[in-house]
């Protein structure tokens, strides 16, 4: 459980990405209690993994990595079968 970040290619084709995700910290007891029963401390307001200057304010601990396969489609869509 936990938050990530990364930037979408603006190219076309298949891409392969790996996001670095992050939890919060939370306090010694929000810690064990996750230990013991699972899952963590959460944001109120996810919006703050968004903006960069509230982000960085925050303690965080590593949370693992997501890898991601993307097809990027730019034009052309009737023919790959994408209905808009």
């Amino acid at each position: 459980l936990g938050y990530g970040f990364c930037h979408l290619p603006a190219t076309p084709g298949c891409h392969t990405l790996t996001c670095v995700t992050w939890r919060p910290r939370g306090t010694w007891q929000e810690r064990l209690s996750q230990r013991l029963v699972g899952g963590g401390p959460q944001l109120r307001t996810p919006d703050v993994a968004a903006g960069a200057p509230d982000r960085f304010r925050l303690r965080t601990e590593a949370a693992g990595s997501v890898h991601l396969e993307l097809g990027v489609l730019l034009r052309h869509f009737g023919r790959y079968g994408v209905q808009c």
